[in-house]
């Protein structure tokens, strides 16, 4: 009550409620779910990893990749609900065969959950749904409680307050990254059409507290965009840069969530890019990566320098495999470099079980 604004008898939500709110769903929004569903389920399952094994001589080495056990999809709510979300992140775990699958998502006023997000619970065959919200949820998921299991680790964005919670967190529970507020920076030349570049802006300035910054090589285009946005309530950055050479760096330095390329020659200019979430090129809406993918779970506050995108790689390990003899030559230069470290132990261990001295 005090977090949530609002009180309820039992935080789990059983599968008859996720029945009973399913059941509230539009048709035409279940259908539009479906196709999403499916369309999701086929990019993830053709990245799928397989197991490698690589052989030198008589030596076998490999990786095989295993899913994680429990895993915690943290999907907002409050103000809005965002099914896409659970899609994002609920398929690529699925796809990658994590055994426990929970969901923590803000209750709406009544304490139910909506019926989107329910709906998509089902069909993933989730473990459990929990109402809650907020850095609690994290907590509760990263500690585990009477009510809440404890997970391996925590996907989703969320608000300033979840994405402070899962830095805290990270020795408690392995996270995803920190995704949120949302951030979009449009690199524009003079071929770029006005009216597509405010569309882009205008769509990700929706998310509350976002960073929206358009870099142009055209005087023209600033004036027009700035004309049209000067009514609009949000706040924007505009830049103007010398060249779209130029205008990526600057994208480079700010490592941003969306990069959405209005230029005339995007495959040149997309060369250059190396810090970024994700991009749309030539004219395709930024928006369309937030419903059709890949995934819109994406790295923000400049952590595209090092991080990317949810994939299904945030739900398996590889593990390390070896056997058989190595060549002898091998051997020995392994028994040195054990020599050089140190590890005398290491050193005979090798040479008695392959017989070098």
């Amino acid at each position: 009550m005090k977090y949530d604004g609002v009180k309820v008898d039992d935080i789990i939500v059983t599968s008859e409620e996720l029945i009973k709110y399913s059941s509230k769903l539009m048709p035409e929004v279940r259908s539009a779910i479906d196709k999403v569903y499916e369309h999701l389920m086929k990019i993830y399952e053709s990245m799928k990893p397989k197991d490698l094994l690589v052989d030198v001589g008589n030596l076998r080495l490999g990786i095989m990749w295993r899913a994680l056990d429990k895993v915690g999809i943290y999907v907002p709510g409050g103000l809005r609900s965002y099914p896409s979300t659970l899609l994002m992140a609920g398929i690529p775990a699925r796809v990658a065969g994590v055994d426990r699958i929970y969901i923590s998502t803000p209750p709406t006023r009544d304490g139910s959950i909506d019926p989107a997000v329910s709906y998509i619970s089902l069909k993933l065959g989730v473990t459990k749904v929990y109402r809650v919200g907020g850095a609690q949820a994290i907590a509760a998921m990263a500690y585990g409680t009477e009510s809440v299991d404890k997970v391996d680790k925590i996907v989703g964005p969320g608000n300033i307050y979840v994405q402070i919670a899962k830095y805290l967190l990270q020795d408690v529970v392995a996270v995803d990254g920190f995704e949120g507020p949302t951030e979009l920076v449009v690199v524009a030349d003079e071929s770029a059409n006005p009216y597509d570049v405010i569309s882009d802006m205008k769509a990700q300035a929706e998310h509350r507290d976002a960073l929206v910054v358009l870099i142009s090589t055209s005087d023209r285009l600033l004036n027009e965009v700035e004309e049209v946005l000067a009514h609009d309530s949000n706040e924007y950055v505009l830049v103007r840069a010398g060249s779209v050479e130029e205008a990526i760096n600057l994208v480079n330095e700010l490592a941003p969530e969306h990069l959405s390329l209005h230029v005339r020659n995007y495959l040149s200019a997309l060369r250059m890019v190396r810090n970024v979430g994700a991009i749309s090129l030539g004219g395709t809406p930024s928006a369309l990566v937030d419903y059709l993918g890949p995934n819109h779970i994406l790295p923000t506050n400049r952590w595209a320098r090092c991080k990317g995108g949810l994939t299904i790689y945030d739900f398996i390990k590889p593990i390390m495999l070896a056997s058989g003899e190595p060549p002898k030559e091998l051997i020995e230069s392994a028994m040195k470099i054990a020599r050089y470290e140190g590890f005398i132990n290491h050193l005979e261990s090798l040479g008695a079980r392959y017989g070098c001295t």
